[in-house]
């Protein structure tokens, strides 16, 4: 079986010569036979063992067998625990979905603060077949029926070529000591349940059905490769970005493909958007007032401007509303960067034309000077005009989209905007020629 292993793993480029692995090892048959497996390839690895405390005595016996483990061969074993039931609880999660988080969460964080450059999970060929169905029986399409990636970012499974009776095979014959969980053979789970009762009937109507499903698996494999190869082509006409990193997909050219509640589907798939999510994004298009609607994915939210799709990372939102400028800050990074300088004036003095540059009389100026959001009623006089104007109507005079509206700040002085930070200053506190003293502040 090592040479089986070996070979898998050079096939599918899992390991290079410099890569330090991180093992996740919970004490089970699978996890241990890739520990023994990883010890006669002579990889630089150490173990790592995540206890989630539900099933008691068993998860503490499970992580005592792992350490126990980690002295027999000589390498590092990284420990950790964690109520699984009661993080689950708080955030809203399933107990699987917690312990995946925790998990990997937890992995990553090893692997940055000692260097380690996989992480290795030892998930089966069997395991592989039973995630086919579970799939199939949630109406997944290509992408969840395609199977388990053999690797996806810093985690492999280099175990995905053996079966479980080839696993258990080779366990007894070197010996190996390992732990059975209970829960493996309760029905509770719908895994389980596809392990114990369908996988032996259908086992027994076709033998050796698992080849055909691994074939499938792979046409799909081929498929997803040469569809997403054909959707990245249509992602270089749609797609755009700004300065701030807003992706805009074109409404207009997105409206002509068809279907589109298919097409919107996978373009938003890297953007964690479920397809429940894009479909009800799709029947917004439909909505004669779509323009403003928001939608969220763990990490992105979507918003429909008039022209656009605009989609963005989630920001961390300050409690504080606004902020204060004093006379000897130089700088300001909260809550967005802004230099300030101050100059003496001259004729000679050379001013920029950046909407990101703004010029204003100091004497004027009463500090601390404040900074916030623009608010819905604020109303300035833009330079070169004599009357007040709504920043409403400047923001949309200047076209700027829904997402930069959102993100736009005010400079006020005694509750009088001097500036709509990167769009207009004030014509009250102008530069004029009997000015002495130039406040000078510039966008980050």
């Amino acid at each position: 079986m090592i040479n089986l292993f070996k070979e898998y793993i050079d096939q599918n480029n899992l390991i290079q010569t410099n890569d330090k692995v991180l093992l996740a090892v919970s004490g089970g048959i699978d996890s241990v036979v890739m520990l023994d497996l990883f010890e006669k390839l002579g990889v630089n690895y150490a173990i790592a063992h995540y206890n989630f405390k539900l099933r008691n005595d068993e998860s503490d016996d499970d992580e005592k067998l792992v350490k126990e483990l980690a002295k027999k061969y000589k390498v590092d074993v990284f420990a950790d625990s964690c109520d699984t039931k009661e993080f689950a609880r708080n955030n809203g999660l399933s107990i699987q979905e917690a312990a995946r988080d925790l998990r990997y969460t937890w992995f990553n964080k090893i692997c940055k603060e000692n260097n380690y450059s996989l992480i290795a999970v030892a998930h089966n060929n069997d395991d592989n077949i039973e995630t086919f169905f579970i799939n199939l029986f949630r109406g997944a399409g290509v992408k969840g029926l395609k199977g388990i990636p053999v690797k996806r970012q810093n985690i492999i499974r280099p175990l995905m070529f053996a079966t479980r009776a080839q696993i258990e095979k080779y366990a007894h014959a070197n010996n190996l000591v390992f732990r059975e969980d209970s829960s493996n053979k309760s029905d509770d789970y719908l895994r389980n349940k596809i392990r114990h009762h369908l996988i032996p009937v259908i086992e027994e109507i076709s033998p050796g059905f698992d080849y055909a499903i691994n074939k499938s698996i792979d046409n799909l494999n081929e498929a997803d490769l040469l569809m997403r190869s054909f959707i990245n082509e249509k992602k270089q006409q749609l797609f755009s970005s700004n300065n701030g990193g807003t992706v805009k997909i074109d409404l207009k050219e997105l409206q002509k493909l068809s279907p589109i509640s298919i097409w919107l589907y996978y373009l938003l798939t890297e953007f964690g958007f479920t397809r429940k999510i894009t479909d009800a994004v799709c029947l917004s298009l439909e909505n004669e007032n779509r323009i403003g609607l928001k939608f969220s994915s763990s990490e992105y939210e979507l918003l429909i401007d008039r022209d656009y799709l605009l989609i963005r990372k989630i920001a961390e939102k300050s409690s504080t509303k606004q902020f204060t400028i004093s006379f000897d800050k130089s700088a300001i990074s909260e809550p967005i960067e802004i230099v300030i300088e101050h100059h003496n004036y001259s004729p000679e003095f050379i001013f920029s034309h950046s909407n990101n540059v703004a010029y204003f009389d100091s004497e004027k100026l009463s500090f601390p000077l404040v900074i916030r959001k623009w608010e819905h009623g604020d109303r300035m006089i833009p330079f070169g005009m004599k009357g007040s104007k709504l920043i409403s109507d400047i923001l949309i005079d200047n076209k700027v989209d829904l997402f930069v509206k959102e993100d736009t700040y005010v400079v006020t002085n005694n509750k009088k905007i001097i500036w709509l930070v990167g769009h207009r200053s004030s014509n009250e506190f102008r530069v004029t020629k009997s000015t002495k003293k130039i406040c000078m502040m510039k966008l980050g």
